[in-house]
């Protein structure tokens, strides 16, 4: 026991590069908004003057009229038979001088309380709140602008940056340092993430801009339906951890379910192969710009968005890319503004996003149209449309925002490619014979196939367990890392096929002996994956066992399960699941291990079983996530 360690180590997250905030996005603000607040900041505004209080009606309510002037100046001289008029006009002057003078003061207060209720400048008596805003890679630098003018007229100092989707969970869940406000794609990538880090959906503003989903390349056929899309060929579109306009074949397809035209088997096969093969196809470091000049250097379309398509254009001139919306309609992004402060800032931050929100949707918000956003709600901006883009489109509204999200997860389960550490038992008793094999012959058989299942961009490693494999009585060793399977190898191999090469090694009946050292292997392979995590993968452990824990000085189940559920992390997320093996298997104990992260159990008693058990246990994965 005193050889074992419950610490969880610090985060490996890494950063995903910057998809959306790019040079063209910059280039094409022209006169930015921060320049703008600069000058507007120097200048004597009349809302400052009236702050000071320099203004005529002021002065003509102290009293130095011009008539009081001229009377002094005449005092003594011939009024020309006017003196009764004189009189009565005095004093009907002076009521109506301090009549007027009363409605300018009032007014005055009353634009002042205004004003300073909206954050005007003048008003802040050095009282500055510095606001930060996460924003979407695609948003952010239009946003930057914009933010630049409003911090100008208000009491806020907005700081905007630029971060991708795969690394806004660990942002939320960064304590103190979280940002007061997030600006996601859409309100369908807020709900994934809130609902993840275990945080309400505090929505500030429904959409600060909008841009609809559109296909794009140089041959596109006439669109009908987002099912079509879907099977076109060398299809490419985004990883749903990176850009909700991934998910819009998908909701584009539940649409065509809510109409009749689809079945939700349909669907559910639908999004199988368009998640196979964008994972076979989608490279590191993927993102808008590079599938962008993909479709501009080859034939393969793209989904994509109307905003990126018009910013990439702009610099590519002569570009032979044509867009298109299938004739059933899109689906918007809509950039709404969610309010993630913690609880002592959440009404500041609050306040300075509605001062934010209401800005954009005024003149402030030239930036967002000049970087080819759209109002909310797809309404075109009042800035030129190039390209044929900028007409009116037929927006996709769903019944049920539940069956949304149901079918999103699906879609995350397969459009998100997995990142999994297996580890296989060794222990002596995987020389027992399953027929004419052993189980170790039957589970190489077994790990050959499910390597062939996973598309090129998935990682996997693996470790072999029983007991005392390493230092220090250690019950694990490590045959392969975690690598891309399509990564290249020794021997002008890929990485996929010096894993099947160290699987068939480390499962050779030489290899096979000792007891089965389950839970402090599980406990070990945890950390590594939740250390090492990678934000835009499914993160996993396969814990694939004939036995029941057998190393008199491991933890216990009752320790395990405690510390699976200290180091649980919702910004990292680790699933384990548990594949027994035989009727031997501790089933009791895979189930409750597997359940402590959210994972799944599966038990293959025959050599059938065993010979499909990756594929169970993808499909076991699919079907949770659609419950």
């Amino acid at each position: 026991m005193g050889r074992h360690n419950s610490d969880s180590g610090n985060s490996g997250n890494r950063p995903e590069p910057n998809r959306g905030d790019t040079g063209p996005q910059r280039a094409a603000s022209g006169d930015t908004g921060r320049q703008r607040a600069s000058n507007t900041g120097a200048s004597n505004t009349g809302r400052q003057r009236a702050a000071t209080g320099n203004t005529g009606p002021q002065r003509a309510a102290t009293g130095d009229t011009g008539r009081q002037r001229a009377a002094a100046r005449g005092a003594g001289g011939d009024d020309f038979g006017f003196e009764h008029r004189k009189v009565r006009s005095a004093r009907r002057g002076a009521w109506l001088w301090g009549l007027g003078a009363l409605v300018v003061v009032a007014a005055l207060v009353s634009g002042f309380i205004l004003w300073r209720a909206f954050g005007g400048s003048g008003t802040c008596d050095g009282d500055r709140q510095s606001v930060t805003v996460a924003a979407d890679p695609t948003i952010a630098s239009a946003l930057r602008d914009a933010a630049g003018s409003v911090s100008a007229d208000s009491c806020y100092d907005y700081t905007v940056n630029s971060v991708a989707g795969a690394d806004v969970p660990g942002q939320l869940t960064s304590g103190e340092q979280r940002p007061d406000l997030w600006v996601p794609d859409s309100q369908l990538q807020a709900r994934r993430v809130v609902t993840q880090v275990r945080q309400q959906l505090d929505l500030t503003s429904p959409s600060l801009a909008s841009t609809p989903t559109i296909v794009v390349g140089k041959n596109l056929p006439q669109l009908t339906s987002w099912e079509q899309v879907m099977k076109l060929p060398d299809l490419r579109a985004g990883s749903p951890v990176d850009t909700s306009s991934g998910d819009a074949p998908i909701v584009g397809a539940l649409a065509e379910v809510n109409a009749g035209k689809l079945s939700e088997t349909q669907l559910l096969q639908g999004m199988t192969v368009l998640a196979v093969q964008q994972n076979n196809v989608r490279q590191a470091g993927d993102s808008e710009g590079t599938r962008l000049n993909l479709a501009n250097t080859s034939e393969v379309p793209v989904v994509t968005t109307e905003q990126q398509y018009v910013m990439f254009m702009r610099t590519h001139p002569g570009s032979q890319l044509k867009f298109a919306i299938p004739a059933d309609g899109t689906v918007l992004l809509d950039y709404p503004l969610v309010n993630t402060a913690g609880s002592s800032r959440r009404d500041t931050a609050g306040d300075a996003g509605k001062a934010l929100a209401a800005a954009i949707a005024g003149d402030d918000g030239k930036p967002l149209a000049q970087a080819a956003f759209r109002k909310p709600g797809g309404q075109p901006a009042d800035v030129d449309h190039p390209y044929g883009t900028g007409a009116p489109v037929q927006v996709l509204s769903l019944r049920d925002p539940a069956q949304v999200d149901k079918a999103l997860r699906q879609w995350q389960v397969l459009g998100v490619p997995i990142r999994t550490l297996v580890a296989q038992d060794t222990s002596g008793s995987m020389q027992t014979a399953i027929g004419s094999e052993t189980r170790a012959q039957l589970l190489i058989d077994a790990s050959h196939q499910g390597l062939q299942l996973f598309p090129n961009n998935a990682q996997i490693g693996v470790w072999t367990f029983s007991t005392d494999q390493g230092p220090n009585g250690q019950d694990w060793d490590q045959i392969a890392p975690i690598r891309r399977l399509d990564a290249p190898a020794a021997n002008g191999q890929t990485y996929r096929q010096e894993i099947d090469t160290a699987v068939r090694n480390g499962l050779a009946p030489q290899k096979l002996g000792g007891n089965t050292g389950l839970y402090d292997t599980t406990l070990a392979a945890f950390k590594e994956v939740q250390n090492s995590y990678d934000p835009n993968y499914s993160n996993s452990v396969i814990i694939m066992t004939d036995g029941q824990n057998e190393d008199p000085e491991s933890i216990s189940l009752d320790q395990l399960l405690a510390q699976l559920k200290k180091l649980e992390d919702p910004a990292r997320p680790v699933l384990v699941l548990t594949i027994g093996i035989s009727e031997d298997a501790d089933t009791d104990a895979l189930a409750k291990i597997a359940a402590a992260t959210g994972g799944t159990t599966y038990v293959a008693k025959t050599a059938a079983d065993i010979s499909s058990v990756f594929v169970n246990a993808i499909q076991a994965r699919v079907q949770a996530a659609g419950r």
